[in-house]
């Protein structure tokens, strides 16, 4: 947080939560919503402490594709639910190790004086992760703030989190994804030339770069995906893979889509992809003839979907 004290004289009554809030799913939409509602009863802020990296990478003191939300969507995401501000952490080795009592002393009450606290019913902080709600609970009449707890939110019968979440993406079960998100997932990206073996083949694709490349891609396969261009909504497939048929002994995942009755070049262009349903797994076929052939199947499937979405 280091711009906090250009803002420090704009939090009146701040109500705070601090977590790592990566989706920004149905649990994390109800904290916020609670702490809108708790900032707006006492004429005071609404305030998200989140942080980037991620923890995950700093304790695990490595780069990998974990993450749910980009940090420009997860900002977005939090806005749009009405928060006030979002104020970022560069979590470090440091503060993993802080004692509980001085997190809450040096973030809370320092350079917060927050007035309320909202937290999620499985948020743990400090060292080892030894805080947690009745660390809080503990201090509330030493620091003078109101501490209070959401409870986890169930999508039939099973709890909301970001680790079931980022499975269900990982193993193709992009609906049951898309349920405890509250949306579709996407991924943000630029459009970089390929190696235009689509076109060949009839379909020209539109090759994505990721914007985060710590970003979870879905299961290997064919999605149907809703693709957003300058506010402009299209349809298409989107191949998550290796392209077993085309390249030999790949290793690398492209994620490249074609774009249904739309020819225009938009290299370097900012897109999203929504996906939206998988139409099936990657797999390699015996020739390009025969993928041409699934290709024709799929669009013919997916533009059946389009018209009962």
């Amino acid at each position: 947080m280091k711009n906090i004290h250009k803002i420090k004289h704009k939090l009146k009554n701040p109500v705070v939560t601090v977590g790592t809030f990566d989706g920004v799913h149905l649990g994390h939409q109800k904290i916020m919503q609670v702490l809108v509602e708790r900032a707006r009863a006492i004429g005071g802020v609404s305030v998200v402490i989140t942080y980037h990296p991620h923890p995950l990478e700093v304790l695990n003191r490595k780069h990998f594709p974990y993450l749910l939300t980009e940090k420009v969507k997860k900002e977005e995401f939090l806005k749009k639910i009405g928060i006030d501000y979002v104020l970022w952490l560069d979590f470090n080795e440091e503060m993993a190790n802080l004692l509980p009592i001085n997190f809450i002393n040096e973030y809370f009450v320092k350079k917060l004086a927050a007035k309320e606290i909202i937290i999620g019913y499985d948020w743990h902080f400090g060292k080892n992760r030894n805080g947690d709600y009745h660390i809080l609970k503990k201090f509330e009449n030493v620091f003078k703030y109101k501490v209070d707890m959401v409870k986890e939110v169930k999508i039939e019968n099973e709890i909301v989190s970001s680790t079931k979440i980022r499975n269900y993406i990982k193993n193709g079960k992009i609906d049951i994804a898309a349920k405890m998100l509250g949306r579709n997932y996407s991924i943000l990206g630029n459009v970089i030339k390929g190696d235009k073996i689509g076109r060949e083949l009839g379909f020209p694709t539109t090759n994505l770069k990721p914007t985060e490349s710590r970003k979870i891609l879905p299961q290997s396969g064919v999605y149907l995906t809703k693709i957003m261009l300058k506010k402009n909504e299209m349809w298409g497939l989107t191949n998550i893979g290796v392209k077993p048929t085309i390249k030999k002994n790949n290793r690398r995942k492209f994620i490249e889509t074609y774009i249904f009755d739309f020819n225009e070049e938009i290299y370097s262009e900012e897109i999203e992809l929504f996906f939206i349903q998988k139409i099936r797994d990657e797999k390699k076929f015996a020739n390009k003839k025969t993928l041409i052939n699934q290709i024709k199947i799929d669009e013919i499937n997916a533009r059946k979907i389009i018209k009962n979405y």
